[in-house]
């Protein structure tokens, strides 16, 4: 994999979100206690917002995001933006969490990566 970006861009939430392996308001964590660290996480992004850049994994195929508590967070206190560090991905082996890449998301992330 190969980092595109090394400063933090913003990228719309809701594309973020797209390429979530699980969203976390719904489905819990085997290593944390979900509702209890989302409300944590909650003031903590309220208060300082989102200090660590979400991961998003792209290629032609597919996406993948490392971040799935932060976007949640975002979306439930209704950040139109994250920050994002962007990741080209390998085509092969393609990750059993990986999320479709939808033609109109990979044309915002192509440029992202062109003009950033």
């Amino acid at each position: 994999m190969i980092l595109m970006k090394t400063s933090r861009i913003h990228l719309p939430a809701l594309l973020v979100a797209r390429y979530r392996a699980v969203d976390r308001e719904l489905v819990g964590s085997a290593i944390v206690d979900t509702p209890r660290h989302l409300d944590a996480l909650t003031i903590d992004i309220e208060e300082r917002g989102i200090l660590t850049s979400l991961r998003l994994g792209f290629n032609d195929e597919f996406g993948t995001l490392d971040g799935n508590h932060r976007i949640a967070v975002a979306l439930r206190l209704g950040l139109v933006s994250v920050p994002v560090l962007l990741f080209e991905e390998p085509l092969v082996p393609r990750p059993f969490h990986a999320r479709p890449m939808l033609p109109d998301d990979l044309a915002v992330l192509e440029d992202a990566r062109v003009s950033g």
